[in-house]
């Protein structure tokens, strides 16, 4: 009797690639077995190899056909079909499987097609309560797709795919799972969002920090969105240094962090309940000290003219010019009001000596502290300190609360608002004070050990490029050694051949959606941890929203469409040109247009339109 799902013949074995002759009576087509219909010679398709009391499985990864007069492929037999397999694992007749394989196939064993049952086994988990389910199977809409959730987080992994791909839809599936409060109610996770697209498809389940959080949300009282702070001084000098002054040289650096480290013991000295030691304090140390007041020193020591000669000169010999009522003109440090002085007026009114070359760069800090977009920086809400007296409103504990221990299970940091110009760093100094709490909180119950944080990196070409950027050192860090410290990272990109080589080199799983540029196929290709060769040729041609998902995560490399409804997608659909069924559109009646409405939305950092904040002002009786 025929068995009908006795599909070929092993012709040659080389190292882990098969090459099988399709038998005659199988050619590539439809075959029935057991009621069930397959497809014989699919792209992509499983087939399994009995070996006594092992079965090995492959996947098919190319088909072909040699005519008698064409140079035939190793192993193939002319005029017949042949395929191309690459060995994944063996099963053993307890019904287990594992990855890899310690027997081969001999030349003449049958390739025989993997039925519904044999599937059900491939991808049978063992304990589905540390399992996650995001989709089904490609090939197989009734077996769910499956990954594992401890690697899922430990492992590190990359969701990659162009434009239009399903990204953004993938990893927001992803992430309502790891986030259902049924099954993971203690669950952390970090979203860095520069496009400010995941607020929507979490809605008020996550808690999303936004910069300069527009009127709307605020006179809305919107718990779950709230204004991003991050305090300049609980980051590192060098951070600090970057983003307040820029590039100094090192004399000018050394002279203006001994200005910071005096100003932190200070505030030590103040607060012993704090219980440091004062000389113990460096630059680094996370306590508060005032920028302004550090940017008005600044100005006075390049700026300030005096009545006496350099080597006399004090605070009381500074030459202030007064207004009309004589009142002098001495700046105020809260409203970053620069003092005047009087004109330097021969063998009167002399210099300042105490200038340490930074002239320029006082008054770039100057024009940021002014600049409402740092204000998420400079001015970070009740972690800001009070000029006149030091203190702050809230310490670096409820700082770290905020973003380690929201009751929400995912916290999304929207940096759409950040300027592009400091982006990189700005990324580098949140995941670093993050990732420096977790490291010394690894034996309290806060930390990453006992409450693992994943931390999704979206739009990661950005931030993580081959440049020596801070943000790509402090993710190279985490995944190298976040494993020990129950930290994870979930790298997304449209563009994974601009991301660093050691960040794609230590991640353990890759879910690969449809990429057209070759460069980042290429990338992709030599990072997977599989021998995806001939299986990734399809990734050109994935529907949106189906991937291929290999690594740690999953039992097999697996042909995947994501399950996501319309209500969990971010915010980063394209705008539909024509046949909208909201306002707008190519084919919609031209409306009356009102660009002063635009100018003041651009003005205020808002998206909102001016006409609709202020009716919701009105209705709740703000000004």
């Amino acid at each position: 009797m025929v068995d009908p799902t006795h599909i070929a013949d092993v012709t040659n074995v080389q190292g882990d690639t098969i090459t099988a002759a399709v038998r005659p009576e199988a050619a590539p087509g439809l075959t029935f077995s057991k009621g069930h219909a397959y497809f014989v010679g699919q792209v992509g398709a499983y087939v399994r190899i009995p070996l006594g009391l092992v079965d090995l499985f492959a996947i098919v990864v190319q088909v072909g056909s040699t005519a008698h007069d064409e140079e035939a492929i190793s192993g193939a037999v002319p005029g017949r079909p042949w395929l191309r397999l690459e060995l994944l694992g063996e099963a053993h007749r307890d019904g287990s499987f594992e990855r890899g394989v310690a027997r081969y196939p001999s030349i003449g064993d049958r390739v025989v097609l993997v039925t519904a049952n044999d599937l059900s086994l491939l991808y049978r988990v063992e304990d589905e309560a540390k399992s996650l389910r995001i989709g089904h199977v490609a090939n197989a809409p009734h077996l769910p797709a499956l990954v594992d959730v401890t690697k899922l987080v430990n492992r590190h992994t990359a969701v990659v795919g162009s434009t239009g791909s399903g990204k953004s839809t993938t990893v927001s599936a992803i992430l309502h799972g790891l986030t259902a409060s049924d099954r993971f109610p203690s669950s952390r996770v970090l979203v860095i969002d520069v496009h400010g697209e995941y607020g929507h498809a979490f809605g008020g389940s996550a808690l999303c920090l936004q910069v300069d959080a527009d009127e709307l949300a605020i006179t809305e009282g919107n718990k779950h969105r709230q204004q991003l702070c991050l305090p300049y001084w609980a980051l590192p000098f060098e951070d600090f240094l970057y983003l307040s002054l820029g590039t100094v040289d090192d004399n000018s650096a050394t002279t203006i962090q001994q200005m910071v480290i005096e100003s932190k013991r200070t505030y030590v000295r103040n607060h012993p309940e704090l219980g440091l030691n004062p000389n113990g304090v460096t630059a680094d140390t996370p306590v508060p000290f005032s920028v302004r007041q550090l940017w008005l020193t600044l100005h006075e020591m390049h700026f300030a003219t005096h009545t006496v000669q350099s080597n006399a000169q004090t605070d009381a010999t500074r030459a202030y010019a007064t207004d009309k009522s004589g009142v002098p003109l001495i700046g105020d440090a809260e409203s970053v009001s620069p003092p005047t002085f009087e004109p330097t007026v021969p063998s009167k009114i002399f210099l300042s000596g105490a200038a340490i070359n930074v002239r320029r760069q006082t008054n770039s800090l100057g024009a940021r502290l002014r600049d409402p977009r740092y204000n998420f920086l400079f001015r970070p809400g009740k972690w800001d300190v009070d000029d006149s007296t030091g203190e702050v409103s809230s310490d670096l504990g409820d700082f770290l609360e905020t973003w380690l221990g929201a009751k929400e299970s995912v916290v999304i940091a929207d940096l759409s608002g950040v300027p592009n110009q400091v982006l990189q760093r700005i990324v580098s100094v949140l995941l670093r004070l993050l990732y420096e709490a977790l490291i010394w909180a690894r034996k309290l119950s806060e930390g990453g050990r006992e409450r693992p944080l994943l931390i999704v990196l979206e739009e990661a070409h950005r931030y993580l490029n081959d440049s020596k950027d801070a943000a790509g050192e402090i993710v190279e860090r985490i995944v190298k050694e976040g494993r020990k410290f129950g930290v994870g990272t979930m790298i997304v990109s449209q563009r994974p051949s601009e991301i660093r080589a050691t960040v794609l080199s230590q991640i353990g799983s890759f879910v690969v959606l449809r990429l057209s540029n070759t460069s980042d196929r290429t990338l992709v290709r030599s990072s997977l941890p599989d021998n995806l060769s001939g299986l990734f040729d399809a990734v050109p041609v994935l529907r949106t929203g189906e991937a291929i998902i290999t690594g740690d995560i999953v039992k097999l490399p697996t042909r995947v469409v994501i399950e996501s409804s319309n209500l969990t997608r971010p915010d980063s659909s394209d705008p539909d040109v024509v046949g909208r069924r909201l306002p707008g559109g190519w084919d919609a009646p031209r409306l009356p247009q009102d660009y002063a409405d635009v100018a003041w939305a651009w003005r205020h950092l808002t998206p909102h339109s001016r006409r609709v904040i202020r009716t919701i002002a009105n209705n709740t009786g703000e000004k």
